[in-house]
């Protein structure tokens, strides 16, 4: 029951997840350490030993010691109060385990799981919560019926057998489980109510709040209202209005990359990036008349020396509510002319569709993919704050969106380039937007359904339209793999391991092609120059692909306080997007220190992933894995040696001021060097009658001295200071140089 009721509070107060690993550390620490002391002070009457409570006021007052560091070093990685209560009554039924054969101990155990679980249970919304409870509920039956039948067993007639029927409880328990998995299975995960949403004011009352809060009023976060800080409410019901200027998608990548470098003398090399739009590579490619929807490779380094660390402190455009790393895509760029990269004036792509399920909105996107290659469904939240676009944030292979009580289909359409907009002028501020995309995993781009695909789609360009030069170092590259994925993964694969990523260095006015300068010569450079290397070499081998640009969620601006990622101006990035049709596009991220959003593994992917990540870690680091594994074994080996040296300058060097306290250290020292022999002093045995039995003769003036410490607290020391140390000093090297600690029972044997 305990540690079920301590799972359901870690999935409670992780929102579903198993949660970080130095939660479940805290856990382990206090667990074994509740139980290395009930093991070693062995308390006789637990609830009246001040040990005992001294254990166990500080495992809960530890706990919000814990909490008051990390706030102080992550403010947003701590609990709230209520959070910080539960978790320290968490560390108290812990370790009041250890000692449950106190009965008044295993009750406050009981009582404080029943607590603790009742509070997960009530406060959140996850199945898995649920599912505890539910096994709790069932042990807590076990536990009252397995009590009451231990209490009334000695009334029973003599002669009458009696025994607790586990055969019925072991059934019963699998019945409940399976009763309660297909319940929640029928109805979903989905319909669960939060019974005390806005009852703790640090979560989401309407009166008090904090920086950590987890919860809000109604529909949380979108809708609050607000009366001081203008990025802390929805857009219902404010008071105050931003000042602050918003700026724009086109803004946004201009101070982030520096502006563009204007040539005088037109660039005469054009590169048709998708198949289907294939041009001369002499041929002149139109350009956009839409602001913002094209992008140079060559730009200015004004803007970013001029920039101060201040700049970094602007708020966040917006936040990402869900699993990261994220890839947002706001712009596809299809035509290359050698130095810009532009985006299509026209598409093909299917029109948004409006289609409402169970009375709730959804936007529609084409995607399709059959379920047997999707892996799983992924959702994130949205919540734009100071960021103004018409570009709706899309991760890859978006298949629907949905703004809260929006149902107006003529509200989204696709722009010029087939991406997804709203037909306002932007995206207006804290709107919260909810977007839903398919995942597929690596062995389903390696399969043979995928791997047919994109060979029936390659389309090796001519040599006119074609780079000599990118053209060989692509099938280089590439020569000895099938065509398919594992092409476009050696081709990632080769950008990540050979370049360097340069966010600030920048190409020389003079340079003719951006891209043969970067592969062939610097091997290093920003983010576009590695997409639009990564496009063209693909471009080369035959498959479709295409540049685009967007935001990169990062991991490491995850808050876990509130659970989102904040999206800052230097997040915007590019990365390549393939397709065996054109209309499922697969992203292929190149540069290095960026990932793509995995699928989630199952619990034996984990561990296998776990192994093989120690595998290669075990590898690359086998040289001082060796020096401590040889290390290890001569401790071991010598352990009983080494312990012996410890003890005996502990013994002759730790002081603890008065006679009394240097004897009673040396009889303490010289039990714990026995135990190691494997002989521990019986129960109710005197410790000079086991000394005696257990090694050599004992100078009786350490005998008098320990029966003075022990039984003589008036009496003066028989002995003076000066020969107290010296006699104890004598007593434990008599101990150590004894050829070996004799069993008192085994003794009694041979003289038998």
């Amino acid at each position: 029951m305990v540690l079920t009721s301590a799972l359901g509070l870690q999935l409670a107060i992780s929102h579903g997840e198993l949660g970080y690993w130095w939660q479940w550390l805290e856990v382990a620490l206090v667990g074994a350490v509740a139980w290395l002391c009930a093991r070693y002070m062995a308390p006789s009457d637990p609830i009246r030993d001040k040990r005992v409570m001294g254990l166990l006021l500080a495992v809960v007052a530890g706990h919000f010691v814990m909490e008051q560091v990390l706030y102080q070093t992550m403010p947003r990685a701590g609990q709230l109060f209520e959070g910080q209560m539960s978790l320290s009554l968490r560390n108290l039924m812990i370790a009041s385990l250890a000692f449950r054969a106190e009965k008044r101990i295993a009750n406050l155990a009981t009582l404080t799981s029943l607590a603790l679980m009742a509070v997960s249970v009530f406060m959140s919304v996850y199945w898995s919560v649920t599912i505890c409870g539910i096994v709790y509920a069932v042990l807590g039956v076990g536990y009252l019926v397995t009590s009451y039948w231990e209490r009334i067993s000695g009334r029973f007639p003599e002669g009458t057998k009696s025994e607790i029927p586990r055969g019925a409880v072991g059934l019963a328990f699998c019945l409940a489980v399976f009763l309660a998995a297909a319940a929640i299975g029928i109805a979903g995960t989905n319909h669960a109510t939060r019974a005390l949403a806005g009852f703790m004011p640090s979560s989401g009352g309407n009166q008090i709040s904090d920086s950590r809060s987890q919860g809000g009023v109604g529909d949380g976060d979108d809708l609050v209202q607000g009366t001081k800080d203008a990025m802390s409410f929805g857009p219902t019901e404010s008071e105050v209005f931003l000042e602050s200027k918003m700026p724009s998608l086109f803004d946004v990548f201009n101070d982030t990359y520096d502006a563009p470098i204007v040539k005088k003398t037109a660039r005469q090399k054009a590169v048709s990036l998708p198949r289907s739009e294939m041009e001369h590579r002499h041929s002149r490619v139109a350009t956009t008349k839409s602001k913002g929807n094209d992008f140079s490779l060559l730009r200015k380094n004004e803007a970013r020396r001029q920039k101060s660390l201040d700049d970094k402190k602007s708020p966040a455009l917006f936040y990402v509510k869900g699993r990261v790393p994220l890839h947002l895509r706001t712009t596809i760029y299809d035509h290359f002319d050698g130095v810009n990269l532009q985006a299509a004036e026209s598409h093909q792509e299917p029109p948004i569709k409006l289609i409402k399920e169970n009375g709730v909105p959804w936007y529609h996107v084409s995607c399709p993919l059959s379920d047997e290659h999707i892996h799983s469904t992924e959702e994130h939240l949205l919540k734009f704050i100071n960021l103004k676009t018409d570009r709706i944030p899309a991760p890859a292979r978006l298949a629907r969106f949905q703004i809260k009580d929006v149902d107006r289909e003529e509200m989204f359409g696709l722009a010029t380039d087939g991406h997804p907009r709203i037909t306002v002028d932007f995206i207006p501020q804290l709107t919260v937007m909810r977007v839903q995309s398919s995942l597929v995993s690596s062995p389903t781009l390696l399969g043979d359904y995928a791997t047919s695909k994109f060979r029936q789609s390659i389309s090796v360009p001519d040599h006119e339209a074609s780079i000599a030069s990118i053209r060989e170092l692509a099938h280089e590259w590439t020569s000895d793999l099938p065509p398919g994925w594992q092409q476009i993964a050696a081709v990632r694969d080769r950008l990540r391991s050979e370049y360097k990523s340069a966010p600030n260095s920048q190409l020389s006015e003079e340079v003719e092609f951006p891209v043969e300068s970067f592969l062939l010569e610097t091997k290093q450079g920003p983010d576009y120059l590695f997409a639009t290397a990564t496009s063209l070499l693909l471009r080369e081998l035959g498959y479709s692909s295409r540049v685009v640009s967007g935001f990169y969620a990062d991991p490491q601006n995850f808050d876990v306080g509130t659970w989102q990622t904040p999206v800052f101006k230097d997040n915007v990035h590019f990365w390549v997007e393939v397709s065996w049709d054109g209309k499922v596009w697969h992203p292929v991220e190149p540069t290095p220190g960026y990932e793509l959003l995995a699928p989630r593994l199952t619990p034996w992917q984990r561990l296998h992933a776990v192994c093989l990540a120690a595998g290669k870690w075990c590898v690359s680091n086998w040289i001082p894995l060796s020096i401590g594994a040889v290390l290890m074994v001569a401790v071991c080996a010598l352990f009983k040696r080494l312990a012996d040296v410890v003890l005996r300058l502990a013994n002759r060097y730790v002081r603890f001021g008065s006679e009394r306290n240097r004897v009673l250290w040396t009889a303490k020292l010289m039990q714990w060097r026995a135990r190691l022999q494997g002989r521990r002093r019986p129960q109710g045995q005197t410790f000079t009658k086991w000394i005696q039995e257990c090694s050599q003769p004992i100078s009786p003036e350490f005998i008098a001295a320990t029966n003075w410490a022990l039984y003589s607290p008036t009496l003066s020391c028989p002995l003076s200071h000066a020969e107290i140390g010296r006699v104890c000093d004598e007593a434990f090297t008599t101990l150590v140089h004894s050829p070996s600690l004799k069993n008192p029972a085994s003794s009694s044997k041979e003289l038998l």
